[in-house]
């Protein structure tokens, strides 16, 4: 009785310690984020693929897999966009976005959502909009929030950089929820420009106008935005308003 009793709380301890090193291993590689432009880095851009494939076929069943026979998901709209990617230490691919730029074919949104008639800040001409789609992170990172939140801060300050040397002044998304809630906690100053649709789940197409977001930036109130303007050029970074 005494051995069967030992074994039986040995166990527990055991699956306890599994899942503390494996929290310990992924806290260790938060240290270590990087936020890339990969579109030079033939290896991160067959990564970026991959993980598409992994979390929009695979687990989230929102494309068929069988479209994408190499296991990469690409699709028309990568030749008109700039990819940026998370990579830890060992430059494993962790979290991946693309900024889709207005082209010839349109913008992945349009072809889901509808943008309200009166809507007009988004055609504004002197207004140089990006699409952020494809954004996704690693489901061994989303299982931990303590990870995730780390990882998706990371993205999206590289998200924000390449928006800047590209001279981006809005960008448009399209954000489930969940999504939403991280960035309202950003203060990423999302308005909604169309109504609720079935785009991969449940979204609304929203509009930033990241002009009111450099404020905020700017203003250091955020802890999580501190590095934000970290390692970007002087003649990129934004002013602040009078």
């Amino acid at each position: 009785m005494n051995v069967g009793t030992t074994e039986a709380s040995v166990q527990p301890m055991r699956i306890v310690s599994r899942a503390h090193r494996r929290i310990e291993s992924i806290g260790n590689r938060i240290q270590r984020l990087e936020g890339r432009h990969i579109d030079s880095d033939s290896r991160l851009m067959d990564a970026s693929y991959r993980l598409r494939y992994q979390v929009y076929c695979v687990e989230r069943g929102f494309l068929k897999a069988e479209d994408y026979p190499d296991g990469r998901e690409i699709d028309e709209f990568d030749r008109h966009s700039l990819h940026l990617g998370v990579v830890d230490g060992e430059g494993t691919m962790l979290a991946t976005a693309r900024l889709v730029k207005v082209n010839m074919i349109g913008l992945p949104l349009f072809r889901h959502c509808q943008i309200y008639a009166r809507e007009s800040e988004l055609y504004r001409e002197t207004n140089r909009v990006a699409e952020i789609s494809r954004l996704c992170v690693s489901r061994e990172f989303r299982k931990f929030r303590a990870g995730s939140i780390p990882l998706a801060i990371t993205l999206y300050r590289a998200i924000y950089q390449a928006s800047k040397r590209n001279g981006f002044t809005h960008w448009l998304v399209a954000t489930e929820p969940s999504l939403q809630r991280l960035l309202a906690s950003l203060k990423v100053p999302f308005r909604e420009v169309g109504p609720q649709t079935d785009y991969y789940g449940p979204v609304a197409p929203y509009l930033v106008d990241l002009s009111k977001w450099d404020q905020t930036i700017l203003s250091r109130s955020l802890p999580a935005l501190h590095s934000f303007l970290d390692g970007l050029e002087p003649e990129y970074r934004p002013l602040p308003q009078a």
